[in-house]
């Protein structure tokens, strides 16, 4: 073990160095044998960040890091359907990157301690808009019919419910 440990390393930067080594040694076995990995490579640099900014912010407790952390990986797991089901934002995945900040907002929202319930309105919000146009996109339903009872729904709710 002496023999990796540079100078001035720690143990812990040790095993991270190898840990970076042998996936760098990994991604190269696989650019060379997997020739079709290089074309869809660039998602990884939308994985990464979000991954590591995930990591930092559960590790040493950032709620707000969360929200972007969880922004990028709604994104890169949209992307990443896209390739994988070339059409699949124009068929109405593109749904999902409206429910992105609602992923990291509730990201945030779970990891305080003191809750905020101001941020349920947006999450809320946000989830509802991506549910609706994901129901919209994947099914026949009439759209003018559903935004009516929705739109009644609401006015029901503004009538009767209570003031503080």
């Amino acid at each position: 073990m002496i023999l990796i440990r540079g100078i001035g390393m720690s143990k812990g930067q040790t095993s991270m160095t190898m840990i970076l080594g042998l996936i760098l040694i990994v991604v190269g076995v696989v650019f060379i044998f997997l020739p079709q990995f290089s074309s869809n490579f660039w998602l990884l640099f939308v994985w990464l960040p979000g991954i590591i900014m995930e990591e930092e912010g559960l590790r040493n407790r950032i709620p707000g890091l969360l929200v972007p952390a969880g922004i990028l990986l709604t994104v890169a797991a949209v992307l990443t359907l896209e390739v994988l089901f070339p059409g699949f934002s124009g068929a109405g995945g593109w749904a999902f990157y409206i429910f992105a900040p609602a992923f990291g907002l509730l990201q945030m929202y779970l990891a305080k301690g003191k809750r905020n319930n101001s941020l349920l309105f947006p999450i809320g919000l946000l989830s509802i808009l991506t549910a609706a146009f994901l129901l919209f996109n994947f099914t026949n339903l009439d759209t003018g019919m559903v935004f009516g009872i929705i739109l009644i729904a609401f006015g029901v709710f503004m009538l009767f419910r209570r003031r503080k």
